[in-house]
């Protein structure tokens, strides 16, 4: 006598879990516990110096324009990449200005920045 036999309306069919889907289900929750998990490296790459910024840090940039007036650009670093050339490059996203074209931000133009023109800003 089929299962769907006991009940006509197929009510108990709901609850029930074809056995190769629970098999995956063990099968993959299993795995979990047999795979190494990866670690996070806090050492050098290949002799590569640690970046001086970190993903998340909040930055600032001085520049001057072109009429001599100078303000500071605000930004978050989103990534970070090394190069030969240029050591550490890092990717920002900027947040505000104290310059009056304020409504430019936030902004991220993709355009690396190199450490030397980055400060760490601290909230305090």
């Amino acid at each position: 006598m089929p299962l769907s036999a006991d009940c006509p309306d197929g009510r108990s069919q709901l609850l029930m879990f074809p056995r190769r889907e629970l098999l995956q289900k063990i099968a993959s929750a299993a795995l979990l516990f047999f795979v190494p998990r990866s670690q996070s490296v806090a050492l050098p790459l290949n002799g590569r110096p640690l970046p001086e910024f970190n993903i998340g840090d909040s930055i600032s940039v001085d520049w001057t324009e072109e009429f001599d007036e100078g303000f500071v650009e605000f930004g978050e670093v989103m990534g970070a990449c090394h190069r030969p050339e240029d050591g550490w490059v890092y990717y920002i996203n900027w947040t505000h200005s104290t310059s009056s074209d304020d409504f430019n931000y936030p902004c991220f133009e993709g355009e690396p920045t190199t450490a030397d023109r980055l400060r760490l800003v601290s909230h305090g």
